[in-house]
Parts: C-alpha cells; sequence; structure tokens
C-alpha cells in the first residue's frame, strides 16, 4: 500500500503549524483535517488555501452553519458498545474531534475544489448568516494515531473493508489509498475498534445514502464560501499541474461527509 503524503502536525514548519492550529481553532477540534496535511506538501498551496478561505473560516460562521446541517441530518443507528468510563470519554473526545473537523473541512474542500476547476456550486438565493462565532474550546490535542504497518492483519482488513464505498485517488499515476485517520486513531483503543468496524461495515448501505443526503444537504454552503473566496481574487492556484490535488479534492468530496456520517453514528451509539 503506498501511503498518502501528508505533513503531520509533528513535522510541519512553523509557517504550516499556525494554519492548523488556526483551522483546529475554528473547529474546535484537536487535529486538523487530512486535507490540509496533504495540502502543505505543495509549496505555497496551505498559504493560498488560506488567504481564499481562512477568512472565512477564521470568522467561524462556516463551522456554525455546518454543524446545524449536520444536527439536524438524521443519524445512522448503530449496536452499542461495553467499556470503561475513561475509555468511553476518551472515544468521546476524539470523535467529537473529527465530527467537528470533518464537517468543516468540507466545506472546505468543496470550495477549494471550485477554485482549482473554475465549477462548483452557486451560492444559495438566501445567504447563511456570516456574523462571527466563536467555536467551542478546541478538543484536547489527539495522540498519534496508529499506522497500518503497526496494524495486525484483521486490523488492516478491516479499514480497507470500511473504505469500499471511497473514491479511487491518484497521485503521480499510482493508485494511493487513503486510510481515515479516524479510524487509525480508534485502533488505540483495540476492542473497541474491533466492535466499532464491525458494526460500521454492517451499516455501509446506510451510511454510503446517509452521505450523499448530507452532501447535498451542505452544497449551498460550499456555494457561499467559495463565492465569498472568488472574491477575494485569490489567483491562480500554486501548482504546475493541479490534476493529482484534483483527484484528492475528487475523493474527499464524498470522504469528508462520509465520514461525518460514520463518526456522528459512532458517537451516539457510545450511549446507546
Amino acid at each position: 500500500m503506498t501511503a498518502f503524503p501528508q505533513i503531520p502536525v509533528a513535522e510541519a514548519d512553523p509557517a504550516t503549524l499556525a494554519i492548523y492550529r488556526q483551522a483546529m481553532a475554528a473547529a474546535g477540534a484537536g487535529s486538523p483535517a487530512l486535507f490540509f496535511r496533504h495540502s502543505a506538501i505543495y509549496p505555497g498551496m496551505l498559504d493560498w488555501l488560506w488567504s481564499a478561505v481562512g477568512p472565512d473560516i477564521a470568522a467561524g460562521w462556516p463551522s456554525r452553519e455546518v454543524w446545524k446541517i449536520v444536527d439536524e441530518h438524521p443519524v445512522v443507528s448503530l449496536p452499542g458498545s461495553t467499556m470503561g468510563d475513561a475509555d468511553r470519554d476518551a472515544i468521546r473526545n476524539m470523535l467529537i474531534s473529527y465530527n467537528r473537523m470533518n464537517s468543516m473541512n468540507y466545506a472546505i474542500v468543496g470550495a477549494v475544489r471550485g477554485l482549482v476547476t473554475g465549477d462548483g456550486p452557486p451560492p444559495p438565493q438566501t445567504p447563511f448568516p456570516e456574523t462571527s462565532f466563536t467555536p467551542p474550546p478546541p478538543m484536547p490535542d489527539l495522540p498519534p494515531p496508529r499506522r497500518l504497518d503497526e496494524m495486525d492483519a484483521n486490523q488492516r482488513a478491516a479499514v480497507l473493508r470500511a473504505c469500499r464505498t471511497h473514491r479511487p485517488i491518484e497521485i503521480g499515476g499510482k493508485r494511493i489509498d487513503v486510510p481515515p485517520t479516524l479510524y487509525l486513531h480508534a485502533a488505540l483503543w483495540p476492542d473497541y475498534y474491533t466492535a466499532a468496524m464491525r458494526e460500521v461495515d454492517a451499516a455501509m448501505d446506510a451510511l454510503d445514502v446517509a452521505t450523499h443526503d448530507l452532501a447535498a444537504r451542505c452544497a449551498p454552503l460550499i456555494g457561499q464560501v467559495l463565492a465569498n473566496a472568488r472574491a477575494r481574487n485569490p489567483g491562480p492556484a500554486p501548482l504546475d499541474d493541479p490534476a493529482d490535488l484534483i483527484s484528492v479534492m475528487d475523493a474527499f468530496m464524498y470522504l469528508s461527509p462520509h465520514m461525518v456520517a460514520v463518526g456522528r453514528a459512532l458517537e451516539i451509539a457510545l450511549d446507546a
């Protein structure tokens, strides 16, 4: 398996880390989204991205509005899991962190994709309010996730099985597998991971339907963030060939709302 290229938090230079931290603060999350960590591999791309969408993200209103959409979206029902209170609290913090960041990330990816490709959804006829919003305090920083090569064969197989509805990604002409970091973090609790992945696998059809429905509900918000970014006239993206990043963004246009659907289902199941 070819690893998905990214710059982890621990390896980020000060300027990159500053943008990571701003995104984390805006989302009230303990980790920057994988899309940010991947965008950082392209020289100048993260700065360009933030110049285009950062003012809105920092103002907080896209987070508020996307979280409203997510809160009103039906949650796929999963069975509960048996665990101690300390593990339950740690896992809840992890899931809340991902659910906050993945929701906001979808609006960002959609807007950046529209800037790079020249398409994207139109802004809504009735705009979302853009009054500033202070997000909740960030969740505790998450520990480093497990790596696939640290997992046993059954754990790796469970991740890949759960990724079967994801869109393929090609970088440099090679197919790249992108296991969601939420799953890799969940593997820090092996018993929970085994049970959770089994339930996610069994509910995949319902989760796939929920993914497409949530994506459609978020499209007008993406259109408004995109229109604002275009008005800032950030210029062309600093990419010699945007094909690789477009492939990544096309995949994330499914992956981001999908992991919100999965993460919300897992979060609610903690109290089932």
